[in-house]
């Protein structure tokens, strides 16, 4: 197998490009110099409130990262430094409905509590539009000397702080009553001694060795919260049924590289040299793993070479319980596997075999300097030396695949990774995933809830976050529904927002900017004539979720190479067997053999439709459109399972899809006439070329069966099985002609009766 494979030609647009720049506020440059560069500061990004965040000592500054409105909200706590800060969306009934977030504050002094209030544009098309900040001087508490390190929060508004003491604590906050406090902090991880020393030795007497929890990680599906220490220990804590239990120890592990150098090591070849590291491998990031991405595997974990650890929370045997909706008790702490840190020296993206990394050198893997790290779903964002942007790899990737790191059978080829680097001046503060659009994302979860997130879409989170979840499942089975992934990286100079462009960005991009047919010939061999003609249909009909119109020269050109047998293919028989071979090489004539009949194989745009169409109907195929409140009460009440924009949604993407169906239908229909203006030539050439596209498996029993077929007569020409392909796609436009009519007799119902 090759090490590297160039993912195109040079000529191919970008898979990663910048699309905006912007420098940081200028009030927070001026009191960051004003400080002298030796005061506290820390910063980040709170994706649900589209802000990007920074703090000068005792002041805490709000401002847009994905567009500059001239607005930089300022937060001032006294005179006390701010050591922490985290958002989490409240507890219902607590606070005004105004307020939609809370900023968790820390400083070595006190914790406390500051309101968050969003208000939308006018036309209701940004619901972050302008952000307030609230005081709440009764969520105010005492630190008891304690400094926080780090802030992490669940869906159902659980705050949960590290300190330097090493301890985990719990800022809990209710609507108070008489000498009830409204808000206090609790100790989770301290035992009775731990706590009868702490009054009676102060901190400062206390010379025991600390290891601070430095990150903390809640994963809202499972209801676990992961902490990493300084010395590179993880430990895992239950939250209990739903996530409002007690925190709960469940194990710490200790040498958890030790663990994947064991790992890495058993999957060597015999006789390698083991990896010797001449500087010692750290935790630099670890991150959650959600249901849609692996049902197995719970944690991964970045190393400071650029490896990734994938850890699971259960053990391979044996029943250890289950809390609710089918998700197991944490138990223990385990590598399953390692994958090899990317490749140096990468261009604008390129291929990489997990199974091909047998031939680099061990200093080339070792040559990796990792600082920070970023993982979200089927994407991951290394920073160091250079910026590398990791992210699968669409060609080979299979749509049917449920898991990251294929747990079941299934070709290595799902496993293969492009990696990009781009240039970015200045140190790599933070990155974070731009959320998609309120109502991109609310369809999304309406459509794909019951397929995708059963059981988890009551859980608090938010519906940007939950449909962003869905990008674990690749690029080619959501391509139609959602926007291309944008991340957002705070840098030392400022913000860049960096789009990871999808197989049919880069085929739009192709086909605006006349490139030569061989350029585009190459795209149907890396992706395949079916996933690359459902592309091109995609563009022709205008249903694929893009930034921008797609033109009509774009459209038609789209159009055009839909209906180009000579990339798509045209219909051929499957294999040699279109009559059974009756005659045996070895006793001349065999009765008893079975007769095979020859099966057609339609071409590209045929099997290109019936993919776009199954990706389109998956919402509305497996599960009911309506249902009943009560399933075992013949009295319960009918509703619609899905939201009226999302009916709009499909019906919309339906109908743009039958119009282009019935606008080309008369050109296909001479599907037979275009083959013969062509000649017996390119038929031949053609045929053979559509036998080695579609059917690359079924190759010829024998020599001796091939010069029998030559004389069998297939039952169809090849003008009768080009007609029977225009008819299947005849059919289809009549289909979702009917379907359509049911959706909007649907619709109609459920705006009628306000369901």
């Amino acid at each position: 197998m090759a090490n590297l494979l160039w993912f195109g030609d040079s000529a191919w647009p970008p898979l990663v490009e910048v699309v905006n720049s912007r420098e940081l506020p200028s009030v927070l440059i001026e009191r960051y110099n004003a400080a002298g560069g030796e005061g506290t500061a820390l910063c980040g990004i709170f994706p649900e409130i589209r802000r990007a965040w920074a703090s000068v000592d005792n002041s805490l500054f709000l401002w847009r990262f994905d567009k500059w409105d001239g607005q930089c909200s300022e937060y001032s706590d006294d005179e006390q430094a701010i050591c922490a800060v985290g958002l989490v969306k409240p507890k219902p009934e607590i606070f005004l409905e105004a307020i939609q977030y809370l900023l968790v504050l820390a400083t070595p002094v006190e914790l406390l509590l500051v309101g968050v209030c969003c208000s939308g544009s006018g036309d209701g098309s940004d619901p972050y539009s302008e952000v307030s900040l609230q005081p709440l001087p009764d969520y105010t508490i005492p630190s008891d000397g304690v400094t926080m390190t780090c802030i992490a929060c669940t869906n159902t508004g659980r705050i949960f702080l590290a300190g330097r003491d090493g301890h985990i604590y719990e800022m809990r906050y209710t609507t108070g009553s008489g000498w009830y406090k409204k808000s206090r902090k609790v100790c989770l991880t301290a035992g009775l001694g731990s706590i009868v020393s702490r009054w009676v030795v102060p901190n400062v007497f206390n010379f025991g060795a600390v290891d601070p929890v430095v990150e903390m990680v809640v994963d809202n599906e499972r209801h676990i919260l992961y902490a990493r220490t300084e010395e590179m220990r993880i430990q895992v804590y239950s939250l209990g049924f739903n996530g409002d239990g007690p925190l709960k120890k469940v194990t710490e592990e200790k040498n958890i590289i030790n663990q994947s150098d064991l790992n890495s090591g058993s999957r060597q070849a015999a006789g390698s040299r083991p990896s010797t590291r001449s500087t010692k491998t750290s935790i630099v990031s670890i991150s959650s793993l959600s249901t849609v991405e692996s049902k197995w595997l719970h944690l991964v974990a970045v190393l400071s070479d650029g490896r990734r650890m994938y850890l699971s929370t259960t053990k391979s045997s044996g029943n250890s319980g289950t809390l609710s909706n089918n998700v197991r008790k944490p138990s223990c702490l385990k590598v399953v596997t390692t994958r090899p840190a990317p490749p140096l020296g990468v261009g604008g993206g390129l291929s990489i075999g997990p199974l091909s990394f047998a031939g680099r050198s061990q200093n080339e893997a070792l040559s990796l300097k990792i600082e920070s790290a970023h993982y979200s779903p089927a994407a991951l964002v290394l920073s160091g030396s250079s910026l590398l942007l990791v992210n699968r790899d669409s060609t080979t990737h299979s749509s049917s695949s449920s898991s990251i790191l294929g747990t079941g059978v299934r070709s290595s080829k799902a496993l293969r990774e492009c990696v990009s680097s781009i240039p970015i001046e200045g140190r790599t503060l933070a990155v974070a995933e731009v959320l998609p659009p309120r109502d991109t994302a609310s369809s999304v979860q309406s459509l794909y809830s019951q397929l995708e997130f059963i059981g988890y879409d009551n859980f608090g989170e938010s519906v940007e976050k939950l449909a962003g979840k869905l990008r674990a499942r690749g690029d080619l089975p959501t391509q139609h529904i959602l926007p291309r992934r944008r991340i957002i990286i705070f840098s030392t100079t400022g913000m860049t927002e960096v789009a990871f462009n999808r197989p049919v960005d880069i085929l739009r991009r192709l086909l605006e900017s006349n490139t030569p047919r061989t350029i585009l010939d190459d795209f149907f061999n890396q992706f395949g004539p079916c996933e690359a003609a459902a592309m091109c249909l995609m563009l022709a009909a205008r249903i694929v979720n893009t930034e921008s119109f797609i033109n009509s020269i774009v459209a038609e050109k789209a159009a055009e190479a839909f209906e180009d047998p000579r990339v798509v293919g045209i219909p051929v028989f499957s294999g040699s067997g279109a009559l059974a071979n009756t005659r045996s090489a070895s006793s001349g004539f065999s009765m008893g053999q079975v007769v095979q009949e020859a099966e057609p194989v339609f071409s590209g745009a045929h099997e290109g439709l019936c993919l776009c169409t199954s990706r389109l109907l998956l919402p509305v195929w497996e599960f009911p459109v309506m249902s009943s409140s009560d399933a075992k009460n013949e009295n319960g009440i009918v509703g619609c399972r899905l939201s009226v924009e999302a009916m709009q949604v499909l019906e919309d993407k339906l109908r743009s899809l039958e119009k282009f169906l019935r606008s080309r239908s008369q050109r296909r229909g001479l599907y037979g006439s275009i083959l013969n203006e062509t000649g017996a030539d390119m038929m031949s050439s053609d045929t053979s070329m559509a036998r080695n596209v579609f059917s690359p498996s079924r190759n010829l029993e024998s020599s001796d069966a091939g010069a029998s077929n030559k004389r069998q007569r297939l039952p169809y020409s090849t003008a009768e099985l080009a007609s029977m392909e225009v008819n299947t796609i005849v059919e289809a436009e009549i289909s979702h002609h009917l379907l359509m009519n049911v959706l909007i007799g649907v619709m109609f119902y459920v705006q009628r009766l306000g369901l």
